[in-house]
This record gives C-alpha cells, structure tokens and sequence, in this order.
C-alpha cells in the first residue's frame, strides 16, 4: 500500500517545489511524488535531475520509487538489527560479570543474585523476531508464567533434602598418617585460650551472611560467647549482650550442630530442623576448645575489635567443593585428618577441627562477601607481603560418637549433609586489653587461659 506523499501532483506545484528548494540553499524539497523523490535521490548530480522531476514518466517513477523506498527500509533495518546486537552483547556481558562478582561473594545472596541474572539473561534471549507475532494474550500468558517463574522462595531447595551418602563416611583407621590437610593449622610461638562453654543456645539464623533473616542458615547453629546472637544482631545489640566465656569476652563464635540420626529432638517440624532436613538428637559437644595460635616468622598484632572472620563454606557440596576446609579426625588419631566423617573405634571421640584465617588487609573489618578481607597463611604460616599476621582461631569439638554412620551434621536442604559443609562464624568483641594482653602472650611464646579476665 502506498505510503503517504507518493501521489502524484500537477506540474505547477511542482515547479513552486523546486524553486523552495533551491530558496533554501538547493536542498531537495519532496512535495511531488515519487519522480522527485527517485531523481533527488538517485543522481547527485543535481541539475539533470532537477529536470528529470519536471518531465518524468509515472511508470518509471513508479517503479524506482519503490525500489528506493525497499532499499531505504533495509538500511533502517540494518541499523535496528545491529543496535539490538549491542544492547544484546551489553546486557549479557554485565550479567556475566555481575554473576561472576556474586560467585566471589560465597554461601547465602551470590548465588541468589546469580539467579536473577540468569534470569534476566533468560528474557533477554526471549526478544526474538517470533515474539512479535504473539498476540497480547500470549504476551500477558508469558508473562505471568514469568512471574511466577521469578518468585522467591523463602527457604529455596527443600525439594533436594537427602542425607549423606556412605561414600561421605571413612573408618579412620583407614585414613593414611597427614598430620594436616586443608587450610591453616600450621602454628608457632604462643597460644592463649578462651573458655566459653560448650553450647549457650541454637537457632537456625546467620546475622553475618543473611542479616534481618529468620531461619537465614537453614540449619541449627551451636552458640558460645555472646548470649544474644540471632538474625536481628548487630554490633550495638552484641556490645550490650551477656556472654558465657569466663573471662567476659563478648565475642560470638557458631557452628552447625552435629545430630544423632537414630534420636528426635523438639524441631523435628521446625524451619531449620526437619523442614530443612535436617533431624536427630541435637549432641552438645563434651568440649568446645576456642584457641588463637600464633604461626609463621612475624610476630601477630592485636586481633582488632569487631572484625569478622568466617572459615568453610556451608555450601560447598552445591559450589564443588569451593572455599571448603573441613576437617575430621578422632581421639587417639590426630594425626589422621579427612574431610569425610570418620568413624572411630570404640573409646576414641570424634573431633571436629575449625580453622580459620588469620592474615588481615589491615584496614576493613568485614568485606562484601565475608572473606576478602581475610585471607590464609601459606604452608609455613607466613602472610603475603600486603597481609598482616593476626592470632589464628582454631575451635576445636569434641563428641561422644554415635555408632555406625547414624551421625551428620546441620546443612543446607541440598547439600544433603555432606561433611565438606562444615563452617564456622566468628566476630571479635574482645576488648582492646584483652586483644593486646592476647597477643602479647602469643609473641612471648606462653600458654595463657582467658585473658583479661
């Protein structure tokens, strides 16, 4: 169907046509169809076009005319095609490098966010040329398939709950003599210790890396030193707490519960308990040691108040083993260390063994995602030159061991228990002498209990 301005008009309009045009600094003004248009168009010349326009034929106008027009619509195509190929590469270049971004950012929001970009890369792949022949209720019907498609869930991979495999489970006198495996515990120099019981109180919360949040973990934590911690902490709230360590140190250290699998326990039905996966006798640990260690050639600095410092991933069985440091072993085997639950022979305790790193950027107390901060010594104990050489916290469970393979502790509903899970939360309020008096007695190379007390 013609498109607007290509009928033909009468020669003195025409001829007024010409002369605005070249009023206008010879510029080709189109009133009279497409004779004009092809002319002005197709010959730079100017002048034998110009009398081409007065005296052309309709039929050849005709023709070229549309030829023109066709060739004037795949150049706009063009352009159209190639500025929806930018946006295209842009779009999927930032939600790559977002996505990469959250999978630096570990356990809890990375991978959340990582979903949403994946989602968002979903609707952009979805723009083809086929969606414009939908119709609106197709459109909507998408839509609302997307919508509820994006919706989050509360407590996302219940659908996954499964316990641990016999494969996660090695008798430890099978496990060759290591003395260490993993990350950190190689220590010198001095120690000091700080007694805070074995457990002050449980709940399924994780203030540091899913802040504001009830049942954020979605497993059971084990709680000493602070009394107070939950979802809903925070530096003031922890500073005015009680604690359970003896010499006043409010600091909060939590870790999943380890569970007897052939026991119940009042959560079976609980968010965090049963609903999570998560069932058994709860086990209090028969003791729950809390040391900082010095370790390498330098001597360590204060711990400073209020850094946080994380060890583990719980969920490292979904990220493929990523930032894992799980460390197992029994009583009267110490120097066999697996990352798989050991089974003990009878009379000797399992022993659950929680490193932490202990080399501080020297400036940020918490970073985005809980660990750059904080960074772990080499083999030799020693930080890299721009890292700074802080008391190494090594916590350190001991349980009565349920027989057999009826044990597993606290995870995350699809990392079904694997023992590479286990992880650890720490933040320092110890006050500023007892942090001082802390290191003092490490770099003295003495053994010291509670300090500050």
């Amino acid at each position: 169907m013609p498109r607007r301005g290509r009928h033909r008009t009468r020669l003195p309009f025409r001829l007024l046509a010409a002369v605005a045009a070249l009023l206008v600094g010879g510029t080709a003004v189109v009133l009279g169809g497409s004779a004009l248009a092809k002319d002005e168009g197709g010959d730079s010349g100017g002048g034998g076009s110009f009398l081409s326009s007065l005296t052309g034929s309709s039929s050849s106008d005709s023709d070229d005319s549309g030829s023109d027009d066709s060739d004037s619509g795949d150049s706009d195509d063009s352009d159209s095609k190639d500025s929806g190929s930018d946006g295209s590469d842009d779009s999927k270049d930032s939600g790559e490098d977002k996505s990469g971004d959250d999978k630096s950012g570990g356990d809890q929001s990375g991978e959340d966010k990582s979903g949403d970009q994946g989602q968002g890369g979903d609707e952009g792949k979805d723009q083809s040329p086929d969606e414009s022949k939908k119709t609106d209720d197709q459109k909507k019907d998408d839509q609302d398939k997307e919508a509820k498609g994006e919706k989050k869930v509360e407590f996302p991979g219940r659908d996954k709950i499964a316990e641990a495999g016999a494969d996660r489970y090695v008798d430890i006198e099978n496990v060759d003599v290591n003395g260490n495996i993993g990350e950190g515990g190689s220590f010198s120099k001095g120690s000091y210790s700080v007694d805070c019981g074995v457990s002050d109180h449980n709940n399924s919360d994780n203030y540091m890396a899913a802040p504001g949040k009830r049942n954020g973990a979605q497993h059971v934590h084990d709680y000493v030193g602070n009394t107070s911690t939950n979802g809903n902490s925070n530096d003031e709230s922890l500073d005015a707490a009680g604690t359970s360590c003896k010499n006043g140190d409010k600091s909060t250290f939590f870790w999943p519960v380890l569970r007897d699998l052939n026991g119940t326990d009042d959560d079976a039905n609980a968010d965090g308990g049963g609903k999570d996966g998560n069932v058994g006798r709860k086990l209090t640990p028969q003791s729950a040691q809390l040391t900082f260690r010095g370790h390498g050639d330098q001597e360590v600095q204060p711990m400073p108040q209020h850094l946080m410092n994380i060890m583990g991933n719980a969920k490292a069985k979904a990220q493929d083993g990523k930032n894992a440091n799980a460390k197992y072993t029994c009583t009267g085997f110490t120097d066999r260390v697996t990352d798989k639950y050991p089974i003990c022979p009878s009379g000797s305790k399992l022993v659950r063994i929680l490193d932490y790193p202990s080399c501080w950027d020297g400036q940020n107390l918490e970073s985005k995602d809980l660990r750059s901060h904080m960074a772990f010594p080499d083999s030799s104990g020693n930080c890299q030159d721009d890292f700074k050489s802080v008391p190494a916290l090594r916590i350190t469970l001991t349980y009565d061991q349920p027989a057999g393979r009826a044990f597993a502790i606290d995870s995350f509903p699809d990392n079904q228990h694997d023992p590479t899970t286990d992880h650890s939360d720490f933040e320092n309020f110890a006050t500023k002498a007892q942090n001082d008096a802390g290191a003092e007695c490490i770099n003295a190379n003495k053994t010291c209990i509670n300090v500050g007390a």
